[in-house]
């Protein structure tokens, strides 16, 4: 099994959205580092301002380098030139947004390890679990930039293994955790954010329920829970 912390800024957040900057470390399953890779991308597309504003990218900065495609692929000194190796475990802060642009260049199947899925589980009573956040409120290692990749993923590497460490376990099995739904404490968003699921009303548990089809599999599982 192979072990990636991966990370992305696209254009947008929109179902459109391209990468404009792409990120991986691999790791043992012990966290050691064994190779580390960034390239910034040419999205081919137009980076909103708001995209901009976040990682400080624009058009301009992207144009001379490779698409995603070519990078993966490209017998170049600038490309990564390969697929990543599977099968593996994709490490991510909200990883199945970043799974959308980099999942498609894994040889191999693979599983995917969510470090905001656990830090939500573990932390419910945090001011709010972006990775900014949680390297003050944990008092992680801070590297880089917040919001470019490898600052990013380094983030990421820190707060998945204190995960770990907090848990308990393993890196293959919080890996093997993480294919289970998980309950959590708090409602994650809209109008009851931050409430406890068993102070929240049970008439909006019910219409989150029927009328949100694309709710995560921990939300989903935990209002399951809370209706019965």
């Amino acid at each position: 099994m192979r072990y990636y912390v991966i990370d992305s800024e696209t254009t947008g957040i929109d179902t459109n959205a391209a990468a404009c900057e792409i990120g991986f470390i691999e790791i043992d399953e012990d966290f050691n580092i064994l190779q580390s890779q960034e390239s910034i991308i040419d999205p081919q597309q137009l980076i909103s301002p708001a995209a901009s504003g976040i990682h400080g990218l624009t058009n301009k900065d992207c144009e001379t380098y490779p698409t995603i495609a070519e990078w993966f692929s490209a017998d170049d000194p600038s490309c990564y030139g390969k697929p990543l190796a599977g099968p593996a475990v994709l490490i991510g802060h909200k990883v199945a947004f970043d799974v959308r642009f980099l999942g498609e260049y894994v040889d191999g199947p693979f599983t995917e390890l969510c470090s905001l899925r656990w830090a939500r589980r573990l932390y419910p009573d945090s001011d709010n679990h972006q990775l900014s956040t949680l390297k003050f409120a944990l008092d992680l290692p801070r590297e880089g930039t917040a919001h470019r990749v490898m600052a990013d993923i380094m983030a990421t590497y820190w707060l998945t293994r204190h995960i770990c460490d907090r848990t308990n376990m393993t890196l293959p099995q919080l890996a093997e955790a993480s294919l289970q739904p998980m309950e959590v404490q708090t409602v994650p968003f809209g109008k009851w954010k931050g409430t406890p699921f068993a102070k929240t009303p049970r008439s909006y548990l019910r219409w989150m329920s029927e009328n949100m089809a694309d709710l995560d599999m921990d939300t989903r599982y935990t209002l399951s829970l809370q209706l019965k």
